[in-house]
């Protein structure tokens, strides 16, 4: 019997565990229930309370930045004013600078001539100086001459179809050994500095991109010059390129073609000449 009593309170007893596991939780949440009954109002009363601080503190934050763009607009204007004034007077005095160099230079040239003018000697220097100036392309020239006008296929579908920087360079080769005395590109003379290259989207002379159709106007005997253009090597590829490609090629005579001189010039080397020359 006391086996049996020993045996009974050593196990188990279901029915209070099942008591503990059922009613923990309930009390927890029946105590939390009964603070909410006891202060319904206080928790809404923080969170409209923080709503509104939020709502503030937003609204702040709106008029900054309105005031900010505001402020930063007017200043971007009042920038962007100054700047094209600025832009406007350097344009002005550059362009005032240039014209009074022009005219320096128009002075000089009409010093020289009266000057040079004058005696024999002088006149003779003056000769050889103008020889020198085309040569150079340092001044302009006009005379009779062949003009060159050379374009792309119409409707061109590839690059094979365009006038390419090596087509250009032939056909002023050509030119140069048919007797050319002067030659310019669509309004650029060249010189010997210039070089006729592909740059970007276009083909550039003197630095200046060029557009389709190029007119090449060649100073010199225009009885002469065609002839013995067809018979080099640049005229000969053009005629190819005319046949064969179909880009166009026209070769005119002119009474009078008048070449501006060359941008850019830079002496490069001088030594003054030995006397008695």
């Amino acid at each position: 019997m006391a086996a049996e009593q020993r045996g009974m309170s050593s196990g188990p007893h279901p029915g209070l565990l099942e008591h503990i596991t059922a009613t923990s939780l309930d009390e927890d949440y029946a105590h939390v229930s009964r603070l909410r009954r006891e202060q319904p109002e206080a928790p809404r009363r923080r969170s409209g309370a923080a709503a509104v601080v939020a709502l503030a503190m937003f609204g702040a934050l709106v008029a900054i930045a309105a005031v900010q763009t505001s402020r930063n607009a007017s200043e971007n204007a009042s920038s962007k004013q100054f700047l094209v004034t600025r832009v406007n007077d350097s344009k002005a005095a550059l362009t005032d600078r240039r014209d009074r160099i022009a005219a320096v230079q128009r002075e000089v040239a009409r010093q020289q001539q009266q000057l040079l003018g004058a005696t024999s000697t002088g006149r003779a220097l003056q000769s050889r100086i103008t020889a020198l100036g085309v040569a150079s392309a340092a001044v302009s020239v006009s005379g009779p001459g062949v003009r060159v006008v050379v374009d792309d296929v119409p409707n061109a579908t590839s690059s094979k179809q365009q006038v390419q920087d090596r087509d250009l360079q032939k056909l002023v080769n050509g030119l140069w050994e048919s007797g050319a005395e002067a030659v310019a590109i669509n309004g650029q003379r060249l010189s010997s500095l210039s070089a006729i290259r592909f740059a970007g989207e276009a083909i550039t002379v003197n630095f200046r991109s060029l557009q389709p159709p190029y007119v090449v106007d060649a100073i010199g005997d225009p009885d002469t010059i065609p002839a013995r253009f067809l018979d080099t090597a640049g005229g000969r590829w053009w005629l190819d390129l005319h046949s064969v490609i179909k880009l166009p090629f026209d070769v005119n005579t002119k009474e009078s073609l008048t070449l501006p001189a060359a941008r850019r010039l830079s002496l490069r080397y001088a030594e003054t000449a030995p006397s008695g020359r």
